[in-house]
């Protein structure tokens, strides 16, 4: 799961099952939320711990004045446990004595200030174990009392909380007695280069960092912590976070394979920073320091400022990372959620729009494109010093055999103002437009795909980007971060910011290098028009071998693509942006794209083999997909679920076999509506990486699953079992 801002009420309170994970992957093992309000984080408990998972840690913080939670879930089995927030000191009190009369240990206390009053969260369970101290409210001279005095008896800190109130730091934490533990070392108030420079001596011994708190104290922020000597597999940790920046870290932590084993935050200012220690057992720290040292050292030695990164093994999203910046002049990381110009690998996409035409029957890669009897002859009139217009067909403008020089120099290419048919007006008035006649050459030619563009649009009497979404991005599951740029050429909210920044007319620059998006979006797309077996592909196999057999003046260029053997892909280069988005043909398939022009590499000479180099040396990738969505073409391809019923029937006795039951309708915010089946009693949902919600139907029930969903319906007729897609 990815953080994301939503979250509690006083009294939170739980008896756990035993719970075990239901499947080999790891993004369902845990819940991570922050930026909660009290209300929001009482909601996030009431559900998590509903479908299976026990609230593991929770901090309390204010961002600008705000009442703030963090927390952590996981599904894992353990004893009763209570949990309860937002208590003054004596609240605080009286909750710990009522819990440890009853048999319960405090293992969490974390101390915040809101309004002026210090708050605590804790968490108690039963379970045993050894003798046990808990204090709050110390002044940092008491609780380096408490600590010299309990550290002389055997006790270590298991928990400690720092929190300034009115000014003043002050401490709560938790000392046992615990038998068989490594060394340890814990350090508190410490700044943030003291910080470092502890962390770093530490780490380098072999100690693990077990325990971070941070709180600002006159603008300063300080930190406390916890260091043990124990055996621990990959790991990272960060302190000091910028509210600005925590998702795109947390996120780069997700997407590469780590879960959050500790999570802090404090207030800083008027807003809040966050530190964060994560662990990795999915990607083997020698397969990890293949990628990140190829990275770096291409980010290094050509002066690049960011770079997004992503790869899939065998159909799965197995890894996405970014690294530097996405926008440096604010200090924003690049992660793998900021979309980045695609440049040329636009042309994949433009060719297969023109591909999904062809299998409709709705045109022919022999369509002539202009003259009487072409696609847009009667649109665009031939010039009359240009007869060879009249000899392009479809095919020549897919592999770059039409004998057009390229475009994107002209001024109207990079003039906001200007529309599709101005730029066609200057192009067909160009006397240099036609460099020789059809099929002599091989010439790379950005007008070939500016045309193309134009005939989607002609054939399906829809804009272009309209199109493309419908019948190709929708099909693989890419949503809102995927699109065309803007005709300014500036960055949209959320993109990438570019170093120099081009501000070329994306829009009409669309077909042959307009599109913006993530990594893991092209290689959504990738995934479901490379002609592999699984996930289903939206081309048919004749038009996927159509689309990738090579030309005879080029073998290596097919309508759109780059081919190899079985090598599937494209780069794009231009000004300080540069992508490519490649099948290798071994079950590998990765996207990189750049927000700076590199001091050397012009069109990805160097960037192409540090990256293959370095993916061909990992030896191991993990086996859970990380992708989020698998796509409505998924729908409509794989369980012919049509897009108006949004149920079918997949498992029912042989007398009502293939007998559509109900047709539940999904909204965008996760309702599914049954109000057209009767007599529903129960409805157990569940995801593709085993997650399961449980709800009492009545007319509908509201899901916080995303992707393709099961459906196990209890009726009062029988059972059914049904697949939907939530987006």
């Amino acid at each position: 799961m990815k953080t994301r801002s939503k979250f509690f009420n006083r009294l939170l309170t739980a008896v756990a099952a035993s719970v075990l994970l239901p499947g080999t992957l790891f993004a369902q093992a845990w819940v991570a939320r922050h930026g909660l309000s009290p209300a929001e984080y009482q909601t996030e408990f009431n559900t998590h711990t509903a479908n299976g998972y026990r609230l593991t840690s929770v901090n309390g913080y204010t961002s600008n004045g705000a009442e703030k939670y963090i927390a952590l879930w996981e599904k894992v089995s353990g004893g009763a446990y209570v949990t309860k927030h937002s208590m003054t000191a004596a609240e605080y009190q009286t909750a710990f004595n009522t819990y440890t009369s009853q048999g319960y240990r405090p293992t969490l206390v974390s101390g915040y200030a809101v309004g002026g009053e210090a708050q605590f969260a804790a968490i108690w369970e039963k379970k045993s174990g050894g003798a046990l101290i808990a204090r709050h409210n110390l002044t940092a001279a008491q609780y380096q009392a408490v600590y010299d005095t309990y550290t002389a008896q055997g006790y270590r800190p298991t928990y400690i909380s720092g929190y300034v109130v009115n000014g003043v730091e002050y401490f709560a934490g938790i000392w046992e007695v615990v038998s068989g533990g490594g060394a340890w070392v814990a350090r508190h108030n410490l700044t943030a280069a003291q910080y470092q420079s502890a962390f770093d001596t530490y780490t380098s011994q072999g100690y693990i960092l077990k325990r971070i708190s941070g709180y600002n104290k006159g603008g300063t922020d300080l930190y406390a912590a916890v260091w043990e000597k124990v055996s621990t597999p990959l790991w990272s940790a960060r302190h000091g976070i910028t509210a600005a920046n925590y998702q795109y870290v947390f996120d780069n932590h997700y997407y590469s394979g780590y879960r959050p084993v500790l999570l802090n935050a404090f207030a800083s200012g008027t807003s809040s920073k966050y530190n964060g220690f994560w662990t990795n057992t999915n990607i083997s720290s020698s397969n990890m320091a293949k990628i990140d040292n190829a990275v770096n050292s291409f980010l290094t030695s050509e002066n690049v400022t960011g770079l997004s990164l992503a790869i899939v093994k065998d159909g799965r999203l197995v890894f996405a990372k970014g690294y530097g910046y996405a926008n440096p002049s604010t200090g924003e990381e690049m992660s793998p959620d900021q979309p980045g110009r695609i440049m040329s690998v636009s042309k994949p996409v433009t060719a297969v729009g023109i591909m999904t035409l062809i299998q409709k029957g709705l045109l022919s890669k022999e369509s002539f494109v202009f003259g009487r009897n072409g696609v847009l002859g009667s649109k665009y009139a031939t010039p009359a010093n240009k007869p060879s217009l009249n000899r392009i067909r479809v095919r020549h403008l897919l592999n770059h055999t039409s004998g057009l020089r390229s475009c994107n120099g002209e001024s109207v290419f990079w003039d906001a103002t200007k529309t599709p048919d101005d730029a066609m007006a200057v192009l067909l008035a160009a006397n240099d437009l036609v460099l020789t006649d059809t099929s002599v050459n091989f010439e790379y030619s950005n007008t070939n795909y500016f045309i193309l563009e134009r005939i989607i649009e002609q054939v399906s009497g829809k804009k272009y980007e309209t199109y493309i979404r419908e019948n190709v991005l929708n099909k693989c599951g890419i949503g809102s971060t995927m699109y065309v740029g803007q005709a300014s050429g500036n960055s949209k909210a959320g993109e990438m910011h570019y170093t120099s920044a081009t501000k070329m007319n994306l829009q009409l620059w669309a077909g042959f290098g307009g599109w913006v998006a993530r990594p893991i979006d092209l290689l959504k797309f990738l995934n479901r028009v490379d002609g592999a077996a699984s996930p289903s592909d939206i081309l048919n196999a004749t038009t996927h071998t159509t689309m990738t057999t090579g030309s005879t003046l080029r073998p290596g260029y097919a309508f759109g693509w780059g081919i190899s053997g079985n090598r599937q892909g494209h780069n794009g280069c231009h000004g300080s942006s540069r992508s490519n988005l490649t099948e290798l043909g071994n079950g590998v398939s990765y996207a990189v794209i750049i927000n700076s022009k590199p001091k050397t590499d012009e069109c990805n000479e160097v960037l192409i083999p540090a990256i293959e180099n370095a993916l061909n040396q990992v030896t191991a990738y993990p086996s859970y997909n990380l992708f989020d969505n698998i796509g409505t073409g998924a729908r409509a391809d794989e369980f012919a679920i049509t897009e108006e019923e949004q149920g079918f029937n997949i498992n029912l006795d042989a007398s009502s076999t293939n007998r559509v039951l109900a047709y539940p309708t999904v909204s965008t915010d996760g309702i599914i509506n049954f109000s057209n089946a009767a007599d529903v009693t129960s409805v157990t949902v569940s995801d593709m990486l085993g997650n399961k919600e449980t709800h009492k139907a009545v007319d509908r029930i509201q899901t916080q699953l995303k992707g393709m969903l099961i459906l196990h319906i209890e009726t009062e007729q029988g059972k059914v079992t049904q697949k939907v897609i939530v987006e």
